[in-house]
């Protein structure tokens, strides 16, 4: 009985040990498996962080295009006009419609060149004389005096009509373009 005893706690301790080895390999092949898959999300994320990379460089070159040096610009008289909303405000500004006599544009796209520095100039007259931060402002520009009305009336009925709007038109005594010049 002792030597059966014997033979069947050796086989047990066998089947063990088999057992914890394949539970090894197991365990081995798991995190084998998981690593692998780590390594594929990873590579998965750095495809889709190359690819935004990628887009954002088009987007940088077509920039470019539209790039404003003075050797692409001619001058030219412009009509424009801003409008500047915040989010969280139900007053929308917007300015009459301006006769600029030194605006320039691109000779490609007919681009305003220095858009921002036009919408800058509309943006600190809000902050400063309303004390309103953070606006959202636009400018809306055209050379020819009717296309840029028809499109200031446009967004002038847009605001009208709205109830929950109010529109603050800000007329040109209170504020006026300043042609932007290159040097």
């Amino acid at each position: 009985m002792n030597r059966i005893l014997k033979i069947g706690l050796t086989i047990g301790v066998m089947l063990l040990m088999a057992t914890l080895g394949y539970a090894q390999d197991i365990e081995s092949a798991i995190n084998d498996a998981a690593l692998q898959k780590q390594q594929e999300l990873m590579d998965r994320r750095l495809a889709r962080r190359e690819k935004q990379a990628e887009k954002e460089r088009k987007k940088l070159e077509k920039q470019e295009k539209i790039d404003t040096r003075r050797a692409e610009t001619y001058t030219v008289p412009v009509y424009m006009f801003a409008i500047s909303a915040q989010f969280g405000d139900s007053v929308v500004y917007v300015t009459n419609l301006q006769k600029v006599d030194g605006a320039q544009l691109t000779r490609k796209y007919d681009y305003l060149a220095f858009r921002s520095d036009y919408s800058h100039q509309f943006n600190k007259y809000v902050t400063d004389s309303y004390y309103k931060a953070n606006q959202v402002t636009s400018v809306v520009f055209d050379k020819d005096r009717k296309k840029a009305l028809k499109r200031f009336n446009k967004i002038f009925k847009l605001y009208e009509h709205d109830r929950a709007m109010h529109l603050m038109l800000v007329t040109d005594d209170k504020f006026q373009f300043t042609a932007i010049q290159t040097d």
